[in-house]
């Protein structure tokens, strides 16, 4: 009988809602969501107004850039499936420079995804300063430092603050692409 109406009231919601409110909460950003326009003449101050544009001209906004640097540490952080990260990752043009050396490509990123597998057991990125700038549409780029911890398949912890900086690009799908990932170690 709970039961029963525990089904029933979801199909009077998803009645209610429509089927576009169960896409919005998969898919909480939409592509073609921007802020209404704003006029000069509001009494807003130009930082307010700057950002407004900013997310105006651009897929993303700064806050959806984090969420994005965010996930990106989640995947790495569980060890996610290789298939997961690598849309993330632009194919052609990658530049990544790691204290392992350098990813160019999704291949040479697939090798080094396996590396760090089969040396750790377990490692967390803690993000300890993050700031994104969009100069220009379309073109984003992330500058942040990160506590990297570890454990190695001995037992041996080990840990590093490195200095990232990151350029990201959009995607062509929901989320956007890394194309240049650098990394060194903090200050």
């Amino acid at each position: 009988m709970k039961q029963n109406l525990i089904i029933s009231l979801f199909i009077a919601l998803f009645l209610t809602f429509g089927a576009g409110s169960v896409e919005a909460a998969a898919n909480p950003i939409p592509s073609t969501s921007a802020p209404s326009t704003v006029s000069t003449a509001s009494g807003a101050p130009p930082s307010y107004l700057q950002a407004v544009k900013t997310l105006q001209e651009n897929k993303y906004g700064e806050n959806e850039i984090k969420s994005f640097v965010y996930q990106i540490f989640s995947l790495l952080d569980r060890h996610a499936e290789i298939s997961q990260l690598l849309l993330l990752f632009a194919d052609e043009d990658l530049d990544m420079r790691l204290p392992e050396g350098k990813v160019a490509s999704h291949q040479d990123f697939e090798k080094w995804y396996a590396g760090i597998g089969s040396k750790y057991q377990s490692n967390t990125h803690t993000v300890e300063r993050i700031d994104v700038q969009i100069p220009s549409k379309g073109d984003y780029r992330v500058d942040l430092v990160v506590h990297w911890q570890a454990l190695d398949r001995e037992g041996k912890f080990t840990s590093f603050r490195a200095h990232q900086q990151w350029k990201i690009v959009d995607g062509g799908g929901y989320w956007p692409r890394i194309v240049s990932y650098v990394v060194e170690p903090a200050r």
